[in-house]
């Protein structure tokens, strides 16, 4: 069986996650099992906190994913307590893994610190304290919601949050303090510095940590803001879409009731919404002034006349100039002639414009005629057809025979 990996971006399920979701989030996106990340994680944490460093990057870079959005029918279910919903918590079986795996962890490093391989002990404890502070405050981060302490005005509705997030409050205060601890610990393995150095040092030092430790929030803030971008893009489409639905499906469908009685309005509404929807769909309206667009509009015209499905195919468009305002009359005039002679209800035009040619085709597949037969004072298709083409600097070529249909060709030189 063939393992699938998602192509979507990775991201934290914070339902799941022991501590930030990164490990959660990377297995979802490997197609690993989640206990396998972390090991290798706890792994490389004790060497030199090369894991600690990854995870804190890799938690600022995977945006955290509250719940995934469920179909109505699981949702509601999972309201009436029909369907379990996780409640972010860890369970007793993941609780006792993960103090394993801590367990684990600081062996680990007590084995890599009493080989000689690990840290300075004052490097060591400064890294511990600085990614313990950071964890602790980004923590909060993906914890806070305003989601229910928006009401309210005035002092209430300042005082409502604070209320309610006390806890992330006090869990924010000991990662500054373990944040601030790890400063005074670089600080106090620094004797040789001057009074200006230390004092640059404490400068730099405090403006990275409050840096880093705001940092979550801000991409909080800007990924919410685009979000909320989105939905509202979203939002728009969806209501041009279904004001678009009201304005021609819909009001194509009634007249379609109205006119049950006949086929041939039947089949000729349904074929224009049919193009309609599709140019509106797929970007296929012709450029205004164009070729196209006019033996457009002349298609729907003879469609709409005479109760016959026209099907228009082109390969190339071209600005409209007099010469083929010549050539689309005389396509309109084969048209006409086929819709009212050939006996049958389909028609083809086809249109290919290239760098020193246009050519429009007038297909149909009726009762078709004897050329030879055509009187001379028959104007339909010497006159509006052949002469007109010609005099535009073109020719016409019209192929016919009793049985097997007309095709008329029209050409002109670029």
């Amino acid at each position: 069986m063939t393992e699938v990996v998602s192509e979507q971006p990775p991201t934290r399920p914070l339902s799941s996650a022991w501590v930030g979701g990164v490990c959660a989030g990377l297995a979802d996106q490997l197609g690993w099992q989640p206990l396998v990340v972390r090991v290798i994680f706890v792994i490389l944490g004790a060497l030199g906190l090369v894991g600690v460093l990854i995870y804190l990057a890799l938690w600022l870079v995977m945006p955290g994913q509250r719940e995934r959005r469920d179909a109505p029918g699981l949702e509601s279910h999972a309201r009436t307590g029909l369907r379990p919903r996780s409640d972010g918590k860890l369970s007793p079986v993941d609780l006792g893994v993960a103090v394993a795996l801590a367990l684990v962890g600081v062996g680990l490093l007590w084995l890599v610190q009493i080989s000689g391989w690990g840290m300075r002990q004052d490097n060591l404890a400064a890294g511990l304290l600085g990614a313990s502070g950071l964890g602790l405050i980004w923590w909060q981060a993906d914890r806070v919601s305003t989601k229910d302490v928006r009401s309210g005005t005035g002092l209430r509705r300042l005082v409502a949050p604070l209320i309610a997030h006390w806890t992330s409050l006090v869990a924010i205060l000991a990662g500054l303090v373990a944040l601030a601890a790890a400063e005074a610990v670089l600080l106090v393995n620094q004797p040789g510095l001057s009074e200006l150095g230390r004092l640059l040092l404490v400068l730099g030092l405090s403006a990275a940590g409050l840096a880093l430790a705001s940092l979550p929030w801000i991409l909080r803030v800007r990924r919410t803001l685009a979000q909320a971008r989105q939905d509202a893009l979203l939002a728009d489409a969806r209501a041009d879409m279904a004001a678009h639905l009201h304005d021609s499906v819909l009001q194509t469908l009634a007249l379609i009731q109205r006119q049950a009685s006949d086929p041939k309005k039947v089949t000729a509404l349904a074929r224009r919404q049919e193009r309609e929807l599709r140019q509106w769909l797929y970007g296929e309206a012709p450029a205004s002034g164009s070729l196209v667009e006019a033996l457009t509009e002349e298609m729907l015209d003879v469609e709409g006349a005479h109760g016959v499905d026209v099907e228009l195919v082109s390969v190339g468009d071209t600005e409209l100039t007099p010469e083929l305002t010549a050539v689309v009359r005389a396509a309109r005039e084969a048209m006409v002639n086929a819709a009212k002679h050939s006996g049958c209800d389909r028609i083809d035009l086809y249109t290919e414009t290239d760098e020193d040619l246009v050519s429009v085709f007038i297909r149909d597949r009726g009762v078709g005629f004897d050329l030879a037969e055509v009187e001379e004072d028959r104007m339909g298709v010497r006159g509006s057809i052949t002469e007109r083409v010609k005099r535009a600097g073109g020719r016409a070529i019209i192929k016919t025979a009793p049985g097997e249909g007309t095709e008329v060709r029209l050409e002109l030189p670029r």
